[in-house]
This record gives structure tokens, sequence and C-alpha cells, in this order.
């Protein structure tokens, strides 16, 4: 009787701890690894419109006051024409442009070459 009781218990004890009784294992997952953190576009860089320039500020030529070699600066204007408007003005200021043009100190195409470079 007590053999009986030993092959009973160990039968009970392999039931219940084999594979007869037990739950059938879930397959296994692979293991998967994490995903990695979004990545951000680069940012687009920044263009910054050149700031506009502005045109050098010329000095105009005063033609009652300027050198000979002021006036030479000009364009158009060679030594014999800066003579030409030194003379002119020895005698009478030039008044303004329309005095200028009307004592014909130089030739109208250098009249218009220097128009906007000169004050009086």
């Amino acid at each position: 009787m007590f053999a009986k009781r030993i092959v009973t218990a160990a039968a009970l004890i392999a039931l219940t701890s084999g594979a007869a009784f037990a739950q059938a294992a879930a397959p296994a997952k692979p293991a998967t690894t994490p995903a990695p953190p979004p990545v951000a576009a680069p940012a687009k860089p920044v263009v910054v419109a050149p700031a506009p320039v502005a045109a050098p500020v010329v000095a105009k030529t005063n033609l009652n006051t300027a050198s000979a070699v002021d006036l030479e600066k000009l364009p158009q204007i060679g030594p014999a024409r800066s003579k030409d408007i030194i003379e002119a003005r020895t005698k009478t200021k030039f008044k303004d442009w329309a005095d200028f043009m009307a004592r014909k100190v130089v030739p109208s195409n250098a009249e218009t070459a220097i128009k906007d470079l000169v004050s009086f």
C-alpha cells in the first residue's frame, strides 16, 4: 500500500509538472530594438538679403573755387580746358549752370559729361 501511494504521488507530480497539463508557451517574440528617435530635418538656413548699397556720395567740384588739378579730374576736362575754366571765372564767377553754358567755356560734349559733377 505504501508503494502504491508513492507511485500515485509520483504520477500525480509528473502529471502536474509535465507537458500534459502545461499551458502552451506563447511563441517567443523576437527581441525588438526600440525605434530610433525621429531625426528632425536640418533647419533651412536663413537667407538675409544684403542691405541696399547706397551710391557713393561724390563731392561735387565747385567750378568757382576748384584748382586746375581738381578740374582735370572731371571727365572730358584736361589741362587746356581747366585753364579755360579758370580764366573765365577770373573775370566773373559762374552764377549757375546756365551762366556756365552761356559762356561757352568748354564744348557741349564736355558740358554734358560734367553737368551732374559740378556746383557753383
